[in-house]
């Protein structure tokens, strides 16, 4: 294999790691949320999705994600800082700005991620037209992320811009269709009044997981390698994020198969498979108390509940029309093979080895299996089942839904996809 190739393998892999977007060129500038906000009477508001935000140590303003030295050396977890259940290695970040680019080989090979979708937004659309990234901690509740973006729009609303725009990727998309029909209503309470549309002039949604992630499962027992980093994404890590949980499947894709390959439906979202397969958290790592075990039990089962609500509230039958028919272009893709299933050997206490999906060890099952039996049509992240944007929104907006070949980071770097969301915003 060609050194090329071992390059271009290598970003590929690092890709599919990453359920949001990027920014060209050859500078190592970022793509600031905080950029001056003069009194634009046009703005497009970019909400990227999971990692799609860099993150930075708040004690020392040290970039922890994304950054080469990190991905190559870190030993430093990402692991949310949750009070009274022993995490390891807990960390206080803050959101920093959009992440634009990953660094593969520093100052001589980045990889775009949300950076063409700025330049393009910012060179392509009116001049009096103002783009501002949207930053968010991505590993905490999407409430957080509604309430935020709320605040923003009423600022910009408040210093005379009414013309605004929503450009979002991914778990981005989640939180706009909340925003957009609920407002900032709390999850236990939200009735649909389409609040948001009354702030908007336009939306394009891209890749949206609906019905959530089978890579969700997977990388919450197994973690994720980041180029060689073992260390950043791991199980646990992944486990205390809240967004993680909103981003399980869920009602038809929450699907694992028994070892004879049998459909196990409705399993994922059930906090009892969690404490007796030991997912999660729920891993007992050595030396955690049984007070602790049942705190990361509670917190399991507090995150199921609350994302499932969410997500049920986004699946919900119309129950009344908004008065603003927005204009929405919403983007999909097919035709890559995408996780959508796993193998659960339910065996007493094994804990997470009791699952096997495409990383797993196959010495393992109790029989062989045709690899693609765990696959569905996709973006390589998202399946085409659970992007499907739900009915209350097609028939709420003025929806144009548009589907295409490229992988989930691809929506915001392929040129045919930049392309029709310039022509969008600048011909809604």
């Amino acid at each position: 294999m060609t050194v090329k190739r071992h390059i271009r393998l290598g970003v590929h892999i690092f890709l599919l790691l990453i359920v949001s977007g990027a920014l060209s060129g050859c500078g190592t500038g970022r793509v600031n949320s905080s950029d001056r906000i003069d009194n634009p009477t046009s703005v497009i508001i970019v909400v990227p999705g999971y990692y799609g935000t860099r993150l930075i140590r708040n004690s020392d303003e040290h970039l922890v994600w994304i950054s080469a030295s990190e991905a190559l050396f870190g030993n430093q977890p990402l692991t949310l800082p949750v009070p009274g259940l022993e995490l390891t290695n807990a960390i206080d970040l803050r959101p920093d700005s959009l992440l634009d680019q990953v660094p593969v080989v520093p100052y001589i090979y980045n990889v775009d991620v949300y950076g063409p979708l700025i330049d393009l937004l910012r060179s392509e659309t009116d001049r009096d037209t103002k783009v501002i990234p949207f930053s968010y901690d991505w590993r905490k509740d999407l409430m957080d992320s509604v309430i935020r973006l709320d605040a923003m729009i009423q600022q910009l609303q408040a210093k005379g811009t009414h013309d605004i725009s929503l450009v979002a990727h991914s778990l981005g998309g989640l939180i706009v269709s909340y925003y957009l029909r609920y407002g900032t209503q709390e999850i236990d309470t939200a009735v649909e009044t389409w609040e948001g549309t009354g702030n908007i002039s336009r939306v394009i949604m891209a890749g949206v997981p609906f019905l959530g992630v089978m890579n969700s499962l997977r990388n919450m027992n197994f973690g994720v390698t980041v180029k060689f980093n073992t260390s950043m994404l791991t199980a646990e890590a992944y486990s205390s994020f809240p967004s993680s949980y909103y981003t399980l499947p869920f009602l038809d894709t929450d699907q694992l198969l028994s070892p004879t390959l049998k459909p196990l439906t409705q399993m994922i979202r059930q906090p009892e498979n969690w404490k007796q397969s030991g997912w999660g958290l729920l891993n007992k790592p050595q030396n955690v108390s049984a007070e602790i075990m049942m705190r990361r039990a509670d917190y399991t089962t507090f995150w199921l509940r609350r994302s499932q609500q969410f997500l049920e509230l986004l699946r919900a039958p119309r129950q009344s029309s908004t008065s603003n028919r927005l204009p929405l272009l919403y983007l999909y893709a097919k035709g890559r093979p995408t996780l959508a299933n796993g193998v659960w050997m339910r065996k007493n206490g094994q804990g997470p080895d009791s699952l096997y999906f495409d990383n797993g060890n196959p010495e393992k099952l109790p029989r062989a299996i045709d690899p693609a039996i765990l696959y569905e049509d996709g973006d390589e992240t998202v399946t085409v089942r659970s992007a499907l944007l739900p009915t209350a929104y097609q028939k709420s907006f003025r929806t144009t839904v548009r589907a295409y070949d490229v992988g989930h980071t691809e929506f915001v770097t392929d040129t045919q996809t930049l392309q029709d969301m310039i022509s969008f915003l600048n011909n809604p």
